[in-house]
């Protein structure tokens, strides 16, 4: 039964006495659903990210120094990092490696643009250690490089197919 609005065009407001939901279209399917397909937000991955299996490490190196990250998850193109920071230190990375916590494995030298970086510390303290997630994109990886890469994402990451 579809509802006509001409019947209820002087209605208006709560205390009429009628459900207003009762005026709405029979095809409306709620907020969250409204609105065309490419309307909607699309993920801008080409390729799946795949959660490690084990503690794996990534060491961002500057010129003078190394940082240490916890890798958070993987995929052919970049991967995403949890690393602490000093507050007043700058973060012009050059390149970056992949290591497992148990030794065994390791990429090193892989050139890479961050795409994203946030602070994930939310609450204001008084430590100069800066909690952050850094998104990357890989650049261009050598032969040797794309074969290590290639045995991680299948040896040691969930979901690989």
């Amino acid at each position: 039964m579809e509802t006509n609005y001409h019947d209820y065009a002087k209605i208006s407001g709560r205390r009429s006495g009628y459900d207003r939901r009762m005026l709405v279209d029979s095809k409306h399917w709620g907020f969250e659903r409204r609105g065309d397909e490419e309307r909607r937000k699309k993920d801008k991955r080409k390729f799946k990210r795949f959660r490690v299996k084990d503690l794996t490490f990534v060491k961002l190196r500057t010129e003078s120094e190394i940082d240490i990250g916890q890798l958070l998850d993987i995929s052919q193109r970049g991967l995403s990092i949890r690393c602490f920071i000093n507050a007043g230190k700058s973060q012009a990375y050059s390149d970056l490696g992949i290591f497992l916590s148990g030794g065994g494995f390791t990429i090193d030298q892989i050139p890479f643009k961050t795409v994203s970086d946030t602070e994930i510390n939310s609450k204001p303290t008084f430590s100069t250690i800066i909690v952050r997630r850094y998104g990357v994109k890989f650049k261009k990886l050598t032969a040797d490089q794309k074969a290590k890469l290639d045995y991680f994402l299948a040896n040691h990451t969930l979901d690989w197919t």
